[in-house]
């Protein structure tokens, strides 16, 4: 992905009146002005950093420590059973708690989904 250099420079669009009060609403729905959610659009395209909204900056980072935390549990669980395994003891899984990490990670997708709705990049076919 590469970096915007240089000074930024202003570009004049011209948008119809239905046309600015749809930009007024997505972009408000987003938590962005109007500039910074046609510029996050613009930058979709050309594969530069997209600006997200302060609440997305949360639910990502949010959505990350979530994941690591599950990284985490499952470099345990295959330790304890490499262990187990190594010790001879045979290993039996806890299906319930397999279960419940399941649910856990498709509801951070779920989230992660949501975060990124509405980004052109996300939705433009590159999942």
């Amino acid at each position: 992905m590469a970096l915007p250099v240089g000074r930024p420079e202003k570009v004049t669009v011209r948008f119809r009146e239905s046309e600015m009060r749809q930009l007024a609403e997505v972009s408000h729905q987003r938590g962005m002005t109007r500039t910074g959610w046609i510029v996050s659009l613009v930058r979709s395209r050309l594969a530069s950093p997209v600006q997200h909204s302060p609440d997305e900056h949360d639910a990502l980072r949010a959505i990350v420590r979530e994941l690591n935390r599950i990284g985490g549990n499952i470099n345990q669980i295959a330790r304890a059973a490499n262990t187990s395994v190594l010790q001879g003891r045979a290993v039996e899984p806890d299906l319930s708690a397999i279960q419940e990490a399941k649910l856990v990670i498709e509801t951070e997708l779920a989230q992660l989904r949501n975060a990124l709705h509405g980004n052109a990049d996300y939705w433009d076919g590159r999942r």
